[in-house]
């Protein structure tokens, strides 16, 4: 079980901050670089009305229109395409395709009404002007057409190209055409150059790949031929939290674990999250809206959704976003270590499945407190955190005011970033926590037990660890530190502390 206990110290500096001090800080040097790529189906305007809402704590770089095996907008000349094994029987000269200027049209607009509240709750989120620029149209005519340069590849292109030396972290919310395409242009220009081969790692060392599954063969016959040291995560795994949410079995598919359930049934997410000019961006089940271009987005539709591939649950439940799978990772939670995606968080974990080409996938079963198995757990454990924390942004949305928002308190554990102890002794822990609001912090104190490599559970009791004393030397034991606190919405930040067996 998990064992609480008040935070031990609480910052001083907590009982002075201003309250119009904003939820976040740091320049773009800290900050995770990155683009989406994205084929606007459904799930991904849920999905983008929270990614938005994080861009205070991220670099983005671009938000770019590409195509999929289930999107694609034709070449308008009247061309026909056709791939077996597709959702189409015959060819089509566009497929699902659901408009070139949706971000720009609907989001942005609406982003923009909102804005000024979110500024006053971190001035670090960009403005509508500067999202607006951000947005270009990638390969979008045909499921994985990489033959031509676009604007949003060239984009791609010339981050990988530029100075900056920070990890580029690449989001595939659908096809990786415009991705491929951008390392193809690199491939053309450097190839035949004395350069190709310091380009072509300096590009293959920077560029991640961060995909809610392949959905077209780009990855499969060009990515991963021609660029094999590309670091490749798969992580659709991640769909069974955050995926398509259907009846399929009469019995209805249930989000979160037990305790954590409330937060995707139609109650929370009305009252919650689909509310005010950004909310109402948002989409869930029978809730009367479809996506322009979509003809098999019925699942607003009350008369409709029965006759779906995923029958519908109660109206307003969690319907889908399936790309947060990708970017949940790169967000300041404390745990966050997107270089590292054996580490731990709120996009779960992953595992090395070849060297060559550098492919990772999501894990997609993990321990209980109790030592059993729970499928989906590398990300089902922190549903309830990660929605609390979307209702708390949600809600700065509608108001200008900073001390009628909820901020995410910080903890940092005192006893350092790794700590020996012996075979059966007990390591005393403790962190320091702080709250912008001023608002009561307890500290939770657990074993992220695949994060070490001692393979049993060990006591935690409180903040006190006490070690095996079958422990051999040389193993670990990854111990968390979770600071929630008691507002509105309560958030959660965390700590981790490994000990070593020596």
């Amino acid at each position: 079980m998990f064992f609480r206990s008040l935070a031990t110290a609480v910052a001083v500096a907590a009982g002075v901050l201003s309250v119009s001090a904003p939820a976040s800080a740091g320049g773009h040097s800290d900050k995770p670089r990155t683009v989406v790529t994205t084929d606007m189906e459904s799930d991904d305007i849920a999905s983008l009305v929270r990614y938005l809402l994080y861009t205070n704590e991220l670099d983005t770089k671009g938000i770019v229109y590409t195509s999929s095996k289930f999107h694609w907008a034709g070449d308008g000349k009247g061309t026909e395409f056709f791939l077996p094994n597709r959702e189409y029987k015959t060819p089509q000269t566009s497929w699902r395709w659901t408009g070139n200027t949706t971000i720009e049209d609907q989001l942005i607009p609406s982003y923009a009404k909102v804005y000024p509240n979110l500024r006053r709750h971190d001035s670090n989120y960009p403005s509508p002007a500067k999202l607006k620029s951000l947005v270009k149209l990638g390969n979008i005519s045909f499921e994985g057409e990489m033959a031509s340069d676009t604007p949003g590849s060239n984009l791609i292109r010339d981050l990988l190209l530029d100075k900056d030396r920070r990890p580029l972290y690449l989001q595939a919310w659908g096809g990786t055409s415009t991705i491929a395409r951008a390392l193809k242009s690199i491939e053309e220009r450097y190839s035949a150059s004395p350069k190709w081969a310091s380009v072509k790692a300096a590009v293959s060392k920077k560029a991640v790949i961060l995909a809610s599954g392949f959905q077209d063969e780009t990855y499969a016959n060009y990515i991963s031929v021609k660029w094999p040291a590309v670091k490749v995560e798969e992580l659709s795994a991640g769909y069974a939290t955050w995926g398509f949410n259907c009846n399929n079995n009469g019995q209805g598919n249930v989000r979160g674990l037990p305790a954590d359930r409330v937060y995707f049934t139609g109650d929370w997410i009305r009252r919650n999250i689909q509310i005010g000019p950004w909310g109402s961006h948002y989409r869930s089940w029978l809730d009367g809206q479809t996506t322009a271009g979509d003809p098999l987005d019925v699942f607003g539709d009350p008369a409709k959704a029965p006759g779906g591939w995923c029958k519908p649950m109660g109206q307003y439940d969690f319907l889908s976003e399936g790309d947060n799978v990708v970017f949940n990772q790169l967000l300041r939670t404390g745990l966050q270590n997107p270089s590292d995606p054996a580490t731990g968080g709120w996009g779960g974990r992953a595992y090395q499945v070849t060297a060559s080409p550098n492919l990772w996938k999501l894990v997609p079963t993990e321990k209980d407190a109790t030592g059993a198995d729970v499928a989906n757990l590398t990300t089902l454990r922190w549903a309830a955190a990660a929605q609390n924390d979307f209702a708390a942004r949600i809600r700065w949305t509608l108001t200008p005011r900073w001390s009628v928002g909820n901020h995410p308190p910080s903890v940092r554990i005192n006893n350092g970033e790794v700590v020996r102890a012996r075979p059966g002794s007990t390591v005393k822990l403790s962190a320091r926590t702080s709250d912008p609001d001023r608002d009561r912090v307890t500290t939770t104190w657990w074993q992220y037990r695949e994060e070490g490599t001692y393979p049993g559970t060990v006591t935690v009791n409180g903040s006190r660890v006490t070690v095996p004393a079958d422990a051999k030397p040389g193993q670990t034991v990854s111990v968390i530190a979770q600071a929630t606190d008691d507002g509105g919405f309560p958030l959660t930040r965390y700590d981790r502390v490994t000990i070593r067996v020596s």
